[in-house]
């Protein structure tokens, strides 16, 4: 048995590689005793503290006894596993695996398994506010990259016997726990189980965040779809709701971001401020994002059809306008087009990888001084600097940044129609991206309801515009058939109803 001890000893250290924080502990620890078990743990990973509590106190205080080996192969058996300990076969493989996740594990010779105790030390940050996702109203907390500390933020919110939670291990070399979140009684049994089909048939050796493995799952089919599937969050108090209405979380341990399932393009617009102001502010704001959205999409075809080859669809005196603000721009209206809509594209890129310090300057700056430089020089019309702008600016409403990406997209493939065939060529493209909208659907769920399966009820009260709490008690049934009918809020027996 004693060379039992040495040779695992050797294998596990051949089997990892030899790491550098690999700790061993031969127990007695004096050389010319002959080791009656063995302490192994990565320092890294690991709390010291945890160790010296759970294993090198009991075992010091077991020498201090004079104990044989019996009675310490005994000590953690008779006497009780630590709290979050448990058993492992004397593997290689499987204590190498204890290992990696941060356990600790206890070997003696009369023992038949090994003992492992998490004493994981993780180094995770501390919650902090949202960092992409602002408010001005609301909890001011976000997920972050301990799987842990995002389940107690939902908890804390959910307080009930209905919210499951179900656990998943992705990744062959990562081996990432994923959790799938959900009201047992409200979810949509079909998305459900389709979600838990394709974590368990998904391979691949490393999980790095939450929408790699999202995109895995919703694309499929269509892998090169440019609208995302699935809701990414990184607010509990955007998780909550959705939950609530019968929507399946997706969370997976060192991602600060949730994915949520199914998702729909109105949910997608939707902000978390639309719930913490009055309803008719609400549906404001909600309006504002959509003329953004209009804005985007629509603005550059436009000029392009209007100056190149509908002339005759506005009245003269604009047209006049328009002409004399291109009086000795070189090249065709596209062309003018195209070069501002990359420089702004450029511009966005820069905003979002520049550090903030000198990001938001650098870019302002950089976009005043090369538009207003162009404009003087002639490169582009003033009129096209103020189309820039107002794109600019629409695309910066948009509540979720992937689907505002596929707008941009769009808006090219529009601009490209509209250069040979004007208006017609447009209305031909928008009528095959709304084709294409009606066609895909996220887990099942059409990604344009409640507009494509006139849902006209929902449409109205919770969709587009946003009715007072009382006037809308129940949950949509667009995410979830279970969830139809069903109340989210109610009066008590006596009170009056607004």
């Amino acid at each position: 048995m004693v060379r039992l001890i040495r040779s695992f000893v050797k294998s596990i250290t051949e089997f990892m590689g030899n790491p550098a924080d690999l700790r061993i502990h031969l127990l007695p620890p004096a050389e010319e005793k002959e080791p009656q078990a063995v302490l192994l743990y990565l320092s890294t990973i690991t709390d010291r503290t945890k160790i010296h509590e759970l294993f090198l106190q009991p075992i010091q205080d077991a020498f201090l006894e004079e104990r044989d080996s019996g009675d310490l192969s005994a000590l953690f058996v008779q006497n009780g596993l630590p709290i979050n300990g448990n058993l492992v076969d004397k593997k290689v493989s499987s204590v190498a695996l204890q290992l990696f996740e941060g356990k600790c594990v206890f070997l003696a010779n009369g023992l038949k398994k090994a003992v492992a105790a998490d004493v994981s030390q993780w180094h995770d940050r501390s919650v902090t506010p949202p960092e992409t996702e602002h408010s001005l109203i609301g909890p001011k907390d976000a997920f972050v990259e301990d799987l842990e500390i995002n389940l107690s933020m939902i908890r804390r919110r959910i307080r009930h016997e209905d919210l499951l939670i179900e656990s998943f291990t992705v990744g062959t070399k990562s081996r990432t726990t994923v959790n799938l979140v959900y009201m047992k009684s409200l979810v949509n049994k079909q998305v459900l189980d389709q979600l838990r089909q394709k974590l368990q048939t998904i391979e691949l050796d490393v999980l790095v965040d939450t929408t790699q493995l999202g995109h895995m799952i919703t694309n499929q089919t269509k892998p090169f779809n440019p609208f995302p599937l699935f809701q990414t969050t990184e607010r509990p108090d955007k998780v909550v709701p959705s939950i609530m209405e019968g929507r399946v979380l997706l969370l997976a341990d060192t991602s600060p971001t949730g994915a949520i399932f199914p998702a729909t393009v109105i949910a997608l617009y939707q902000a978390t401020d639309d719930f913490y102001f009055p309803s008719l502010s609400g549906t404001f704001l909600r309006m504002v994002r959509f003329t953004g959205l209009i804005t985007t999409l629509f603005l550059p075809g436009l000029y392009v059809s209007i100056t190149s080859v509908n002339y005759d669809v506005l009245r003269i005196q604009f047209m006049l306008a328009v002409a004399a603000s291109r009086e000795g721009v070189p090249y065709p209206a596209y062309i003018e087009v195209l070069i501002m809509m990359v420089l702004l594209e450029l511009i966005n890129e820069a905003t979002v990888r520049l550090p903030k310090v000198i990001g938001g300057t650098a870019t302002i700056v950089g976009g005043l001084i090369i538009g207003s430089s162009a404009a003087q020089s002639h490169l582009v019309s003033n009129i096209m600097i103020v189309i820039t702008g107002a794109v600019a600016v629409g695309s910066y409403t948009v509540a979720n940044y992937m689907i505002g990406v596929a707008w941009r997209m769009m808006s090219y493939a529009l601009m490209v129609l509209a250069i040979p065939w004007g208006l017609n060529g447009m209305a031909i493209g928008s009528a095959f991206i709304l084709l294409y909208l009606c066609h895909i659907k996220s887990v099942g769920v059409p990604y344009l309801s409640p507009l494509s399966t006139f849902q006209l009820k929902e449409l109205f009260s919770d969709a587009l515009l946003r009715l007072p709490v009382m006037m809308n008690p129940f949950r949509p049934s667009t995410y979830s058939p279970a969830a139809k009918g069903t109340r989210r809020i109610r009066l008590r027996k006596g009170e009056d109803q607004l």
